[in-house]
């Protein structure tokens, strides 16, 4: 149960360079394991012989590989939801890579020793090559699931100490309360106190005026209009876009036919909206807590029902926009 358990886990979906990596690696595993421990009576071959037929079976398992993850990333990934990628699907796809192998090698024999391979050799050679790569396979998977897990983990930690105790939005209530003790307490000392403060919101009142954000659709008159601190969060939804914002402490949703991509480019000039991911867009001064998994961070957003992930490789420029803004703010 622990094991259905653990393959039910989130796990990254992985680039192009971690699968060139894989397919050298084990090409050059095979090639070794081969002209060293001479399976399958290769230790009939003469030495020049049998480093030839390990380099050919090694070099066959590294191309299927690299083919395999190639069409991977560039046909399937796009298409798949990363948020319901698992250890368990990851593991899968290795075995079907697996399966592939064993059907190239089996062609490849056939070519070589110019004959045809009954039936029954094919589940031989894959029950081999199963024997073979199934066990490091799983291994080294779990070794990467665990390794991603606690660097992310750490990362959520770090961050999450950094984020201010009080939002903006958190602080309004104890403001009201200071005003509301200064209308209790009214003396004519604090005339000019009073004055300065009215003074000051008043101007506060002008410049939320001349922060208003306008974000438009492709339709031109398609337009929200809000404060530049009430935007938390910006989802890709197809050919639309969903903007989450705040209004008068409550949730608001709007939808705008509109790519992310170019709410981005609208959205440029505010450091504080960082894109997590390829269908996020967050407001980081918004953010309350930090999570970690396998597969990156989830961001608590302020309001927000659902977690706004973060993908492994903007992990590090979401710590840089955060960290900016605690020095700013310190």
């Amino acid at each position: 149960m622990y094991l259905v358990y653990l393959f039910n886990k989130p796990f990254p979906v992985n680039t192009w360079r971690w699968y060139k990596l894989r397919g050298i690696g084990f090409g050059l595993f095979v090639l070794s394991f081969l002209f060293l421990f001479k399976p399958f009576r290769l230790d009939l071959y003469s030495p020049l012989q049998l480093l030839y037929t390990s380099a050919m079976y090694g070099f066959v398992t590294g191309f299927v590989i690299l083919t395999g993850g190639y069409f991977f990333i560039k046909a399937i990934a796009p298409r798949i939801n990363e948020e319901q990628w698992t250890l368990g699907k990851q593991i899968l796809l290795n075995i079907i890579l697996m399966i592939g192998i064993t059907i190239c090698n089996v062609l490849v024999t056939q070519w070589v020793h110019q004959i045809t391979l009954p039936l029954w050799w094919h589940f031989n050679m894959l029950k081999w090559v199963l024997m073979l790569g199934a066990l490091p396979i799983v291994i080294a998977e779990l070794f990467s699931y665990n390794y991603y897990l606690q660097q992310h983990v750490k990362s959520a930690e770090r961050l999450s100490k950094n984020i201010p105790v009080s939002h903006e939005a958190g602080r309004q209530p104890a403001e009201r309360g200071v005003h509301h003790q200064l209308i209790n307490n009214i003396s004519l000392k604090q005339i000019d106190t009073i004055f300065t403060v009215a003074e000051e919101e008043t101007k506060a009142i002008f410049r939320r005026r001349s922060s208003l954000l306008t974000l438009t659709g492709d339709n031109q008159n398609d337009r929200l209009e809000i404060p530049h601190k009430s935007l938390l969060a910006v989802q890709a939804l197809d050919n639309y876009v969903n903007i989450f914002w705040e209004q008068n402490g409550n949730l608001q949703t709007t939808m705008l036919r509109n790519t992310l991509t170019n709410i981005n480019e609208q959205l440029s000039d505010i450091p504080c909206m960082y894109r997590s991911h390829r269908g996020w867009l967050v407001n980081t001064k918004r953010v309350m807590q930090v999570a970690g998994n396998a597969q990156g961070l989830k961001l608590s957003v302020d309001l927000l029902p659902q977690p706004v992930p973060v993908s492994r490789g903007n992990i590090p420029g979401y710590r840089q926009v955060a960290e900016q803004h605690l020095i700013m703010q310190n």
